[in-house]
């Protein structure tokens, strides 16, 4: 506990001093490849499903990665994104910066995107973001607001269409809330993804950074992921390279109406997170 305490005053330390570069809208605001910021409707209370979108996902597999992108501060970040979407359908990045470096990187890419702007520091959106090959259609934001630091953390729902099928892939990218005195807190952002979650009939994945860093977050996760009525499964990493905080995983990846085919913890120096990648496949009987 007094490594917590050291790094979470100096974190309250830097905080105070960044405070005048770093501003909070009032409103859950969303920002898209589309260069639409939407203020409506993100809530995740009520869905407006885009239908009949040329490109979906392929209706028998597709490769997912999580990672915290650590803010793109460390060199070859880059690189490292380019490789990991040269494999992959999508990519949720937690701790992304809407950087001038970031929109060049999705443009000559030509990635569709949904991002949730949890706050704004010299005027560049940060937050999570989730990458795709193929557009969203529909996406909702969620914040919860960091108790001590009072600076928000994001959740973003997606919603991805399904190649000759009538459901969807509900993709939900977390940034958990980091330094509470408990986990009440920590336990109500949770809960406001589980409540969407809870309304989707088709496959999902739930996957981020869950900064459970003590068992006692690890009890409150695994307890809403066993929920029956969710029901998600854990995707196993059998790695010795895995980044640990005091012992504890941070980052995972959950899933539902999906079978996983591969899963490993790609290492890299461009982060204080290593990519989690997982290649899924959808299960027949739950596209029906």
């Amino acid at each position: 506990m007094p490594k917590i305490s050291l790094k979470l005053s100096l974190i309250l330390l830097l905080t105070f001093l960044t405070s005048s570069c770093l501003s909070v809208s009032d409103q859950d605001l969303l920002l898209s490849s589309s260069r639409e910021i939407r203020t409506g409707n993100t809530s995740c209370t009520e869905q407006i499903i885009i239908s009949g979108l040329e490109k979906t996902l392929n209706n028998t597999e597709f490769t997912l990665v999580s990672w915290n992108i650590y803010k793109q501060n460390k060199e070859g970040w880059d690189q490292d994104l380019l490789s990991l979407s040269k494999t992959s359908d999508l990519i949720l990045l937690q701790e992304a910066y809407l950087t001038q470096g970031l929109k060049e990187f999705l443009q000559t890419n030509n990635h569709d995107w949904d991002m949730v702007s949890a706050f704004r520091y010299h005027d560049i959106h940060a937050g999570v973001m989730t990458v795709g090959k193929v557009p969203s259609q529909a996406s909702c934001a969620q914040r919860t607001t960091e108790p001590l630091l009072f600076i928000p953390k994001s959740s973003l729902i997606t919603y991805y269409p399904i190649s000759n099928t009538e459901h969807s892939l509900l993709v939900a990218n977390i940034h958990a809330i980091n330094f509470t005195l408990g986990i009440e807190k920590y336990n109500e952002q949770l809960q406001k993804v589980k409540t969407v979650l809870t309304r989707h009939q088709g496959p999902i994945v739930f996957a981020g950074d869950f900064n459970t860093w003590s068992d006692q977050r690890e009890v409150a996760l695994d307890q809403l992921i066993g929920a029956e009525e969710l029901g998600l499964l854990k995707v196993e990493f059998v790695s010795d390279v895995a980044m640990l905080a005091w012992g504890h995983r941070l980052d995972h990846v959950f899933f539902r109406g999906l079978k996983v085919i591969n899963a490993e913890i790609i290492p890299v120096d461009s982060s204080d997170h290593y990519p989690l990648k997982v290649q899924f496949e959808f299960i027949k009987e739950t596209l029906n």
